[in-house]
């Protein structure tokens, strides 16, 4: 059913020691642009746009901005809204 069946695929193995500290759309971003920029004919950014659904950074990767730029990009509405969010947590 996958593109890739039966095919030998190299691969990256990733182990997670502390989940509180990981970033996982930062590394998302990483990942893509990695991606990217080593196999540009290759990986289908395209498929990417249901994904992110964020015009902004489909463009910035597609042009091939520094992923953690990009990241640095989101961080003050992303603050804004962790602000916003803790009157209406239950718990803390």
């Amino acid at each position: 059913s996958s593109a890739y069946s039966d095919q030998l695929c190299q691969g990256v193995n990733v182990v997670l020691i502390d989940r509180n500290t990981l970033d996982a759309p930062e590394l998302g971003i990483e990942l893509a642009s990695a991606l990217h920029k080593l196999y540009a004919d290759q990986f289908q950014l395209e498929k990417m746009k249901d994904l992110l659904v964020n015009q902004a950074v489909f463009d910035a990767i597609s042009q091939g901005q520094d992923p953690r730029r990009i990241a640095q990009d989101w961080q003050d509405a992303l603050d804004a809204f962790s602000k916003r969010r803790q009157t209406y947590l239950l718990y803390k």
